[in-house]
């Protein structure tokens, strides 16, 4: 039993997940003994990138025993499998961004199969979450998820003199609130040539949680995935084909609904966009549950706020993600007051203000890593530091 368990916190770290009794009972759910030393030949999350042979290898089994296993991880979506010229390679998920978001986001797949290991996985991961294991087990000074603002508010920022765009061959240092290529949502896209939506993990989690009863009123069909990911999210079933024009429409829409639009940390292509709301998001739940700032890094804008403009019909105060706008009432006037220590500047309130009295302002210059394997250095170095 000693080595069963230990075995069972090496694939935790291996994983990046603190270890604890909930922890354990997931683990033990979702995979076999058999299955678990198929686990710990890996090295990390997406670290490796190993053929089914390779693995044979390291575990000194026939291959045509531990294949028919790694096909039926990767398709219930316990393990990251990506096809390339006929040839299959396996990678370990993390718990996040991975295990968590593709199980739930394929709810449909799991709930015909195997609704009672869903079940426990819902029940046995807000135990989890609630103890503040997945915040802590993503805390670094560098998150790997940021923040962006839609492209309607980098559009109005521009058109009222608010920021500009940065020009070919243009000195970013020299310019006054540059917008740069990586803050504008159109791009994320228009970089792309694939794109897929699936459901969002952390709302449907919720819902299974809340006894199959939504815990508010957001959509759900709103998380995209971008190139070779979109490839994997419609090969596997988790998610449909969109083209470019609907995936713009489908960003459009999230910021409308009063989502906070997050992607990976990076400058380059990225994987997948997030539609983040604040009731369930593990970020935004992050920030405001355990008041950890690093739970997703927050966008270079804020909001700059027009009382001339303002009619005070509220819908800021109301869809404000970190609830930081209120109403201020005194006897001889009323005014908004945001508390920009707390805002992430996700632009959900200038998005929606019917009358432009919130403008969304470049106020920092942070600047992300180029790509995943850069950030995922600066991630670790941020753990480190930690």
């Amino acid at each position: 039993m000693e080595y069963e368990i230990r075995k069972l916190k090496t694939l935790a770290k291996k994983m990046n997940c603190p270890w604890s009794p909930e922890l354990e009972k997931i683990i033990k759910t979702l995979y076999t003994p058999e299955e678990i030393d198929l686990l710990l030949v890996f090295n990390g999350p997406y670290m490796d990138r190993f053929t089914a042979s390779k693995i044979a290898k390291k575990v000194r089994r026939p291959i045509e025993e531990i294949e028919p296993v790694l096909k039926e991880l990767a398709r219930t979506q316990r393990l990251f499998a990506v096809e390339k010229d006929s040839i299959i390679t396996y990678s370990l998920f993390p718990m996040v961004p991975g295990l968590f978001e593709l199980y739930f986001a394929n709810h449909k797949r799991a709930k015909a199969e195997e609704e009672d290991i869903m079940m426990v996985f819902a029940e046995e991961y807000e135990k989890y979450y609630d103890k503040g294991y997945i915040v802590k087990g993503m805390n670094s000074s560098y998150p790997l998820m940021r923040v962006f603002v839609d492209q309607k508010v980098v559009d109005d920022s521009i058109s009222r003199g608010k920021g500009k765009l940065l020009e070919v061959d243009e000195e970013v240092d020299e310019v006054k609130n540059t917008i740069l290529p990586f803050e504008q949502a159109k791009l994320i896209v228009e970089n792309s040539t694939r794109f897929s939506v699936m459901d969002c993990a952390c709302r449907i989690h919720m819902k299974i949680h809340n006894n199959g009863v939504p815990v508010n009123e957001y959509p759900f069909n709103v998380c995209m995935a971008f190139n070779t990911n979109a490839d994997y999210v419609i090969q596997q079933g988790v998610g449909r084909e969109l083209t470019k024009e609907e995936a713009l429409e489908t960003l459009t829409a999230a910021a409308k609904a009063g989502l906070v639009h997050t992607t990976q940390n990076i400058t380059g292509k990225s994987w997948f966009t997030c539609n983040c709301d604040r009731d369930t998001c593990i970020m935004l739940r992050g920030i405001r549950q355990f008041h950890n700032p690093n739970a997703v890094a927050s966008s270079n804008f804020i909001p700059e706020y027009d009382i001339e403009q303002c009619i005070f019909c509220q819908k800021c105060t109301k869809l404000c993600p970190m609830y930081t706008i209120e109403l201020v009432e005194d006897k001889e006037d009323k005014r908004i007051e945001i508390n920009l220590d707390r805002c992430i500047g996700c632009g959900v309130c200038a998005f929606n203000c019917p009358e432009g009295a919130i403008t969304m302002i470049k106020k920092f210059a942070k600047v992300p890593a180029q790509n995943f394997a850069g950030a995922a250095k600066r991630y670790l170095e941020g753990k480190m530091k930690d």
